[in-house]
């Protein structure tokens, strides 16, 4: 017998009864269903939910770094978290929780909110596909970007807070793989489904992993770094080494492949190719770190680099960095001999800002002087395009005057997130309510 037929027949003589209990049924199911909805259903403990997504998930607004910058798409009132495809990012964090909120480079709508009450991240990464939540209570969660839904949940590797290091942490969302890292361990997950390929414990001869820096991935290598590593026969006894190694694990199964020593006062190591790194030195007396680990064993050259510069970033054959003191004028270092390749000068009565490479161009915004006091002073800027394997001026923009105001610390233009057709330009990347231009390229 049908459901209807059992109905229509225990109802036939008590009609008044209907209504109520259709009521009932109602309320039941939508109870059930918000139950099934969140993923914690514990009144005492985090409970998270999804708004969304509404509408398709919108598309990139081109593949690569924007050429020739020159139409704004948007502009925003606050500094993205990540500019992922067609999704501006956001965080909020507050007392109650943790939110999530993508919302459409081209219309500034909400396209979903992600949210985790009564918890807050150790670390939070963004990749191609996911965001990767590491909560302070334990655990792992993936969020899909396309929709903001949970892919997965995972364990996380233990944590310590008994040395004198503290709870450190990181994790990276590469092609396939998610990698997270405590001090007392490494693991690789799947990006699919969250489940573990490998753990690893730090190197013989080292005491930790210190993941300051984010992993980075090589040609079927993954290179962490490791500290606290006194007996290390792959470290020579040089106090600049502070005991701290770079270490090469196979991306299969997590073995160690190479070591090389670390120098302490390097900036973040940043691949050339797929075998071959570069480290600039973030203070004097130094020189550049050019390592090849294509061999059995690494092999490290140790190029000229002068004081005062900090590198911005890199193409194959040219590092790129910036003067303080000229004012921020940016230089081109090629990686075989480590001679000067170029330099750009802003003009008289101009400075440049921090530079970002992507692409083999770099972005920058010349603008005027910095002064004392705050505000930071109104004036013509632009954003320059440049080749930086060659230093060659390829486009330009003139800036609309952007308010810096609410930016507290705001000192410079910026540009950022320069991938997927889209740059940013904003004060001052740590403030985080300024105005902020999303510009791509210009239509023919």
């Amino acid at each position: 017998m049908s459901i209807r037929r059992l109905w229509d027949r225990w109802f036939a003589s008590r009609p008044r009864l209907r209504v109520p209990l259709a009521v009932v049924l109602v309320l039941a199911l939508g109870a059930g269903g918000w139950q099934a909805y969140a993923r914690f259903t514990d009144d005492d403990g985090p409970r998270e939910w999804t708004k969304g997504p509404y509408g398709k998930a919108p598309v990139a607004l081109g593949k690569t770094a924007p050429a020739r910058p020159g139409e704004m798409v948007r502009r925003l009132n606050r500094t993205p978290l990540a500019v992922v495809g067609g999704l501006a990012l956001y965080k909020d964090t507050t007392r109650d929780g943790t939110r999530l909120t993508a919302r459409n480079v081209r219309t500034d709508r909400i396209h979903w909110q992600y949210g985790r009450d009564k918890e807050l991240p150790y670390d939070l990464v963004i990749g191609d596909e996911l965001a990767l939540l590491w909560w302070n209570g334990g655990g792992l969660t993936a969020v899909d970007l396309r929709t903001g839904e949970p892919r997965w949940h995972a364990e996380a590797p233990r944590t310590s807070t008994d040395g004198h290091h503290g709870l450190v942490t990181n994790a990276r969302v590469m092609d396939g793989t998610v990698l997270v890292a405590s001090e007392e361990e490494l693991w690789a997950l799947s990006a699919a489904d969250g489940k573990r390929r490998w753990r690893a414990a730090p190197p013989k001869g080292c005491e930790r992993w210190s993941p300051t820096d984010a992993p980075l991935a090589l040609r079927e290598v993954y290179v962490v770094e490791a500290g606290g590593c006194p007996d290390d026969p792959a470290l020579d006894d040089s106090p600049q080494t502070d005991q701290m190694a770079q270490i090469g694990l196979d991306a299969d199964t997590g073995a160690v492949r190479w070591r090389f020593a670390h120098d302490a006062r390097l900036a973040p190591y940043r691949p050339v190719d797929d075998a071959t790194l570069v480290a600039a030195p973030a203070d004097s007396d130094g020189g550049m770190s050019v390592t090849d680990v294509s061999g059995r064993r690494p092999s490290t050259r140790t190029l000229p680099f002068p004081d005062g510069e900090r590198a911005r970033g890199n193409t194959a054959r040219t590092l790129v960095s910036q003067a303080y003191d000229d004012p921020g004028a940016l230089r081109g270092y090629a990686l075989d001999d480590g001679r000067r390749r170029w330099t750009h000068r802003p003009p008289k009565g101009t400075r440049l800002g921090e530079a970002v490479v992507a692409d083999g161009r770099m972005y920058v915004v010349e603008q005027p002087p910095q002064e004392k006091g705050w505000p930071p002073p109104p004036g013509p800027s632009r954003l320059l395009v440049l080749d930086a394997e060659r230093g060659e001026l390829l486009h330009f923009l003139d800036l609309p005057e952007l308010d810096g105001r609410r930016g507290g610390g705001a000192q410079e233009l910026v540009p950022s997130h320069a991938r997927n057709g889209v740059v940013t330009v904003s004060w001052d990347r740590s403030s985080r309510y300024v105005d902020v231009l999303v510009l791509t390229d210009a239509r023919p």
